[in-house]
């Protein structure tokens, strides 16, 4: 059956501390779980920098792969932090970072899954060798999300992500919060409202990030694959 699979991976978890690298994990794994849910997939996450996803319905694999490198990018821990990097329970003392801490890659592998068990780790099939592989390719490249399909839409969708990967990669922080809560069908309005500021910081926000582009690329993915 065809099937999509999502590998990835945090960009220089070795140059984590600890903390963070604990704190990222546990705040990806929370979300992964509910993002199960809302998508019908299964996920996973391994060795503590390293996650998997298998998604049934292929049209929404573009989504969830957008959905979790613009959390992840989104992220912040040094809002628990004051300036000599101690925790501080009084928020209003903390000096904030203008730039996020974090980042992923992440590949989607479209495909035959031969062999679909408990345990994602333990499955097996084309899907799963061609996200995987696709992964260890792009390690040697600046491109951070990518995909390998085994169909006629391969060289467009490749082609698509290059320029998708551009885009991404000069959002802020911000910028990929509200992208993240778009992808999730929250208005400006309710976005507004659930970050606390000015329905137009919010439009300011997205149209920054691209969001025009970010969503044609994940319609027309969703077209061809529904």
């Amino acid at each position: 059956m065809i099937k999509a699979v999502i590998t990835g991976d945090i960009i220089a978890s070795t140059k984590l501390t600890t903390k963070d690298r604990e704190w990222l994990a546990s705040s990806l794994k929370k979300t992964l779980k509910v993002w199960d849910k809302d998508f019908d997939m299964k996920s996973e996450m391994y060795r503590g920098d390293s996650f998997q996803c298998l998604l049934s319905n292929v049209s929404e694999a573009l989504k969830v792969a957008i959905l979790i490198k613009t959390y992840i990018r989104s992220l912040n821990p040094s809002e628990l932090y004051d300036i000599y990097n101690r925790r501080t329970p009084n928020k209003s003392k903390t000096i904030l970072k203008p730039q996020w801490l974090f980042d992923t890659r992440i590949t989607i592998g479209i495909g035959e899954v031969e062999s679909e068990m408990k345990s994602i780790k333990t499955s097996d099939g084309e899907a799963f060798h061609l996200s995987g592989r696709l992964l260890d390719e792009i390690k040697a490249s600046k491109q951070t999300i990518a995909i390998r399909t085994n169909d006629q839409h391969n060289d467009e969708l490749e082609t698509g992500l290059v320029l998708l990967d551009y885009i991404i990669a000069k959002t802020t922080a911000l910028q990929c919060e509200v992208v993240n809560l778009k992808l999730l069908n929250y208005t400006e309005t309710h976005i507004a409202n659930m970050l606390n500021i000015q329905q137009s910081a919010v439009n300011q926000r997205s149209n920054g990030a691209g969001w025009y582009a970010i969503e044609k690329m994940v319609k027309r993915f969703e077209t061809i694959y529904e």
